[in-house]
């Protein structure tokens, strides 16, 4: 139902029929304008923005939609919905009408009802189409956030800054300015972390980063962020972390309430040395996995920077390879691996012939190599080598941020990324410093990033369409009840009634899966025995797997822990999984189910050991394997997307919403597939403390 009054301009050049219709449309909901042809072509009557328009054309003689063309093409009227009235003698003007999308029509004789029904219907279907728009529009502008990000912090000037009190002081000035434009927060701050006083330096520019308008000498000595810097852990503070003291503090000297906040550390060679302290976002409550991830990465980059600084140097009176001579690289390698003994990732020198000179140890655990090689092609695969090749001939010097995808190695997405500096040694000679770190982590986060983007904006978009769509759906429905009411036992017509309301049923169904997915309930944790959660959902099926003669094995781990997690939720990830392995399997099918404690090697985002977001270590894992059909790669990539099935009647969300409550159970669940041989899921699930014991997955 309408809350807000519908401006519609009625159009007739009988001003018997538009006495009629202005009659049927009397209502203080509807704000009307009428005239003829000829005024609305001239624009006399027409409002200003009107949110549709009533065509009468059974008053005008021989009609012609061309004649209507010049008002469509007007860009307020473009996609504005027109109605227009027909008498039975122009039926054969509905297929011309009905070529543009925003047409519709009604056929006399035209009722009160029927008339309103279509103005609503009308409006409310473009008022969805526009709010439709504008997800795309807010989709598309966050896939691309992560993709510009250097644009946005304009984070080449790093390569113009030559110390790290430079950089430190452009992340104050300028930086911060452009985070908080790019992820819509109040304010963003550096603090400079103080060591020996455990406590923060915060300072706020003006505008233009010329003058220091507050400053904060902030204690972490008992908040949580102290722990944050010693493991370089970035966190969202919301909800009970916002009773922290630095929180409580930080508020009073601001003036205001801190909804929300997000801290980044900057470590620095394992040596926490400021962070970024996002506060409040602008457009909605909370803070996202996607802020979280943007600076983050941001992050990164700076320190990538600041470590090239500490260790290449751009200043060569404080560079720590510039001051030694090439011909000592080789006599004092001790010396240089002394020197680099702090930091993980490669350097390589090496000269105009790409002969290496000096090669740490680093290189080899991020190549996955055990012997050192002769020259540069030796390291790398001819594709990565020719890239290299490529960055050196082109004789533009540094060479910063560049990315490598590596084939040789066994991992499908392994990705370097590098810089190649110049230097002149022994003579004059020139040599190449390249130095490199292993990102793979952090392209697959930046991958899960837009993935995860995708989904809450799928989820956003399907619930404003249910909640359109679910209305008037339910007057379909009661409409078509009436019907099946008054139609004689027998009519033919009840046949469309049931299929009326068949169709009605499947749509609420639907409906009620946009509705789980886009407004997930938040998990309430308790210890719970997982062995009953599985029996729990296993009892659903005892009639499909009798019909199917589907044979189910369980194994338990002896010292088993508990998880700590939603039983019921959890209970509908199991329900959706054995469901997918049963469809998917044909009669005398095997269905394997096992639990084990498992302590997770968590992968690092970058050099410097950093979590990718898992809330523990500890979990207990719980496989299941199905020995059905199966699916080849491509389908692997797309199983847990929104709306994606392979069933003919499948909503596309089961999959969708067992990742989104795994996830936010701070799990994590994986697939394992083989056309012909069977799938096996795997889910990890916290533990709860003091679990059993716990054997290491790689």
């Amino acid at each position: 139902m309408n809350t807000r009054q519908i401006s519609i301009c009625l159009v007739s050049n009988n001003e018997e029929r538009l006495t009629k219709y202005l009659n049927l449309l009397a209502d203080p909901t509807n704000k009307i304008t009428a005239g003829t042809f000829e005024q609305a072509f001239h624009e006399i009557f027409i409002e200003e923005n009107p949110d549709l328009l009533i065509l009468d054309i059974t008053s005008y003689d021989n009609f012609d939609y061309r004649i209507i063309e010049p008002l469509r093409s007007q860009n307020k009227y473009a996609n504005l919905p027109f109605v227009f009235l027909l008498a039975e003698s122009q039926l054969h003007l509905v297929q011309q009408l009905y070529k543009v999308p925003h047409n519709r029509v009604l056929v006399e004789p035209v009722n009160k009802y029927l008339l309103i029904s279509e103005i609503n219907n009308s409006v409310h279907l473009n008022n969805l189409e526009r709010r439709v728009n504008l997800y795309k529009d807010i989709v598309d502008g966050e896939k691309k956030l992560i993709s510009y990000m250097d644009e946005l912090l304009e984070l080449n000037r790093l390569t113009e800054l030559k110390t790290k009190v430079d950089v430190l002081n452009y992340l104050q000035t300028g930086l911060v300015k452009k985070l908080e434009l790019a992820l819509a927060v109040e304010m963003c701050v550096v603090g400079i972390y103080n060591e020996k006083k455990h406590n923060f330096i915060i300072q706020i520019f003006s505008q233009d980063g010329k003058e220091i308008t507050k400053k904060f000498s902030i204690s972490i000595k008992n908040s949580k962020i102290k722990y944050l810097l010693k493991d370089n852990y970035p966190l969202i503070f919301e909800k009970d972390l916002l009773s922290d003291p630095f929180v409580q503090e930080f508020e009073e000297l601001l003036g205001y309430k801190i909804s929300g906040m997000l801290v980044t550390p900057l470590v620095l060679l394992h040596q926490p040395i400021a962070c970024f302290i996002l506060i409040n976002k602008l457009y909605r409550t909370d803070f996202s996995e996607n802020d979280l991830a943007f600076t983050t990465i941001a992050a990164q980059k700076i320190v990538y920077h600041l470590e090239l600084l500490e260790i290449v140097g751009k200043d060569e009176s404080s560079s720590l390879l510039q001051n030694m001579p090439i011909d000592s690289v080789a006599k004092n390698s001790l010396l240089l691996e002394k020197v680099l003994s702090a930091v993980d990732f490669g350097l390589v020198i090496f000269d105009e012939s790409q002969k290496i000179h000096y090669y740490n140890p680093a290189s080899n655990n991020i190549l996955r190599s055990k012997k050192t090689p002769a020259n540069l092609q030796e390291m790398f695969d001819p594709n990565a080598f020719e890239q290299i090749e490529d960055s050196i001939q082109s004789g533009e010097f540094p060479v910063v941020r560049k990315e490598i995808h590596l084939h040789f190695s066994k991992e499908s997405d392994f990705y370097i990324g590098y810089s190649i500096y110049t230097m002149k040694w022994d003579f004059n000679k020139t040599y190449y410093i390249l130095v490199f770190s292993e990102i793979s982590q952090t392209k697959r986060i930046q991958a899960e990033i837009i993935r995860m983007d995708r989904m809450a904006s799928l989820g956003i978009l399907s619930s404003g369409i249910a909640h359109e769509i679910r209305n008037p759906l339910a007057g379909i429905k009661a409409m078509a009840q009436n019907m099946e009411e008054e139609l004689p036992k027998g009519s033919h017509t009840l046949e469309y009634v049931y299929r009326i309301l068949r169709q009605v049923d499947r749509l609420d169904t639907l409906l009620r899966s946009f509705f789980s997915y886009a407004k997930p309930t938040r998990p309430d944790p308790k210890e719970c025995h997982i062995k009953s959660i599985v029996d729990e959902a296993l009892g659903l099926f005892t009639r499909k797997l009798r019909e199917k003669n589907i044979t189910v094995s369980q194994y338990y781990a002896k010292d088993l822990g508990q998880v700590f997690v939603d039983a019921n939720q959890i209970q509908q990830v199991l329900i959706n999984v054995i469901l997918n392995g049963i469809q998917a399997m044909d009669s005398d099918g095997e269905l394997n189910i096992s639990a084990d404690n498992a302590q997770k090697q968590i992968p690092t985002i970058d050099r410097r050991k950093r979590s990718p977001g898992l809330l523990s270590d500890k979990f207990i894992e719980i496989s299941i394997k199905d020995s059905g059909t199966g699916f080849d790669d491509v389908l692997k990539e797309k199983i847990f997307n929104p709306f994606f099935t392979t069933k003919s009647s499948g909503t596309g969300l089961g999959l969708a919403i067992v990742y989104q409550i795994v996830r936010e159970h701070g799990g994590q669940i994986d697939v394992d597939s083989e056309q012909g041989k069977g799938t096996t899921f795997k889910i990890l699930l916290p533990a709860s403390a003091g679990g059993g014991n716990n054997s290491l997955i790689s």
